[in-house]
């Protein structure tokens, strides 16, 4: 079940969504529903970044874990910041990389290696009966399908600070929310 249509089972309604500001690249798809890969996403605002963020409490792994950097539009952004809600066709852009280390001339710490996959949320109400929807692209696939509800929706639903965006990971959304 939806998370608008428990809160309208409750009686509470949801503050409809804010259509996508002008000129803010939004989601394509092919003709058979994939979400196209994203691209030109170099200079989207960077929301944060964690290394070896994981969702399996038995995940056995050696050094730090992946690095994660996590971008979204611009104009998004601004959509956020001034009101604290994601509009409508919001995009975030995950792209996961090997840590490496000890390439000279480093000599400690971590830094970004080989990306391994670049994951995407999409916030598409008209398309996606839970309005968002998570996209793995691997490391060079050009589409995706949704990834099915109990991968990824379920958690981002039940755990994300603010409209299933793990918010609380991201520094300069985090603060937005804290000043309201």
């Amino acid at each position: 079940m939806s998370a608008k249509v428990v809160l309208l089972m409750a009686g509470l309604a949801l503050a409809p969504d804010a259509p996508p500001p002008a000129g803010m690249a939004k989601p394509e798809y092919t003709s058979n529903g994939e979400l196209k890969r994203p691209e030109n996403t170099e200079g989207w605002v960077f929301v944060g970044s964690a290394i070896g963020l994981s969702y399996n409490q038995d995940l056995q792994r050696e050094g730090p874990g992946l690095i994660h950097n996590v971008q979204m539009q611009p104009e998004a952004f601004q959509h956020f910041r001034q009101t604290g809600q994601f509009p409508d066709k919001t995009i975030f852009v995950l792209r996961l990389y090997k840590p490496e280390q000890k390439v000279s001339p480093n000599l400690h710490g971590y830094f970004q290696g080989e990306l391994v996959a670049t994951e995407v949320a999409v916030k598409d109400v008209t398309r996606f009966a839970e309005r968002w929807a998570y996209f793995d692209f691997g490391k060079d696939r050009r589409t995706a399908s949704a990834q099915p509800r109990e991968r990824c929706h379920s958690c981002h639903a039940k755990h994300g600070a603010q409209d299933n965006v793990f918010v609380q990971f991201y520094p300069v959304l985090r603060e937005r929310i804290a000043t309201r």
